[in-house]
């Protein structure tokens, strides 16, 4: 097994089409079909549903093109670090959730904009499942995650705590309503997010539910998505309440007034690579000053939390 074999069928999982892949990489199609060939036979397991009529991995292709990605991923940030030491000095790669995006980012990248003006930042944004494959392939520098606890100790940790609340357009409330059960919610049209997201679980134990009920369940696994989703009217969502402030503050959003409150959503540096601990230690002082600021700014649904 070599890496030209993986990449072979990574590239497969994502066209889905041999003679595509065979364009991309320079090859004949026989010769694409003899690396997956040879792939399956020191695997020993078959890698493609040749049973079907279109393209289709089996269960045991989905768990390999996964570690796919991350070796290629380690390969590629190893021939960038080798080829271009210079650079690579000049380069930080952030992962972080959607939610430390919109909120803390802006700052943060203004004052590292200040403070080290040749620095190159890039920045992942993805779900926290997504983002610890990059954390995995070591591709990334520093990863801000959501309801994850840190696995290396940094000099000015904290953590930031984001209000959950249930969340709908302002038709779907019930004039005159002062307070929705948790039976009253199950009755309602739910936008949840996909069973990898850290608020899954938190609003599946919440209502308790372990079947379909009569209403409508979405899933949307794109925070903006389901504020687009919640603007359309169809349905409601327990999500960080800053995310919509303005929306909320418009009259167009609000806030249902449930009877149980939910537990807060938690984003903290939950990853650094300390081989560049002294970038790493100032930028977590960076973006703890950011985070205070921010919650000063916006106390009502965010709550700053020092060494946590």
């Amino acid at each position: 097994m070599n890496l030209h074999q993986l990449e072979t069928l990574y590239w497969l999982a994502q066209l889905q089409n041999y003679q595509r892949v065979a364009d991309k990489l320079r090859l004949s199609q026989p010769a694409i079909s003899a690396r997956i060939n040879t792939l399956e036979e020191t695997l020993g397991a078959l890698l493609i549903d040749r049973s079907k009529a279109h393209f289709s991995l089996t269960d045991q292709g989905y768990d390999v093109v996964q570690y796919a990605e991350r070796m290629l991923d380690l390969r590629d940030s190893m021939v960038r670090k080798i080829s271009e030491p210079d650079s690579e000095r000049n380069r930080l790669r952030i992962a972080a959730a959607s939610l430390s995006v919109m909120t803390l980012a802006p700052r943060l990248f203004d004052t590292l904009a200040q403070r080290f003006p040749n620095l190159i930042c890039d920045v992942i944004s993805a779900s926290d499942h997504q983002l610890a494959q990059h954390i995995e392939a070591g591709s990334v520098d520093v990863a801000f995650l959501s309801n994850a606890p840190p696995t290396v100790q940094v000099s000015k940790l904290f953590t930031v705590h984001y209000e959950i609340r249930w969340i709908a357009h302002r038709d779907l409330i019930a004039p005159g309503r002062k307070t929705y059960r948790v039976e009253d919610l199950k009755r309602l049209p739910i936008i949840h997010y996909p069973r990898t997201s850290p608020l899954f679980p938190m609003t599946e134990a919440y209502l308790g539910e372990t079947q379909l009920s009569a209403a409508s369940r979405h899933s949307a696994n794109s925070l903006g998505t389901i504020v687009q989703m919640l603007k359309q009217r169809m349905g409601i969502a327990a999500i960080p309440a800053i995310a919509v402030a303005e929306e909320i503050e418009a009259g167009e959003l609000a806030v249902l007034p449930a009877e149980q409150p939910l537990r807060v959503l938690k984003v903290r540096c939950a990853y650094a690579n300390m081989a560049r601990r002294e970038l790493i230690d100032t930028l977590a002082e960076m973006a703890g000053e950011a985070a205070m600021a921010y919650c000063a700014e916006n106390p009502q649904w965010t709550r700053f939390v020092p060494g946590e």
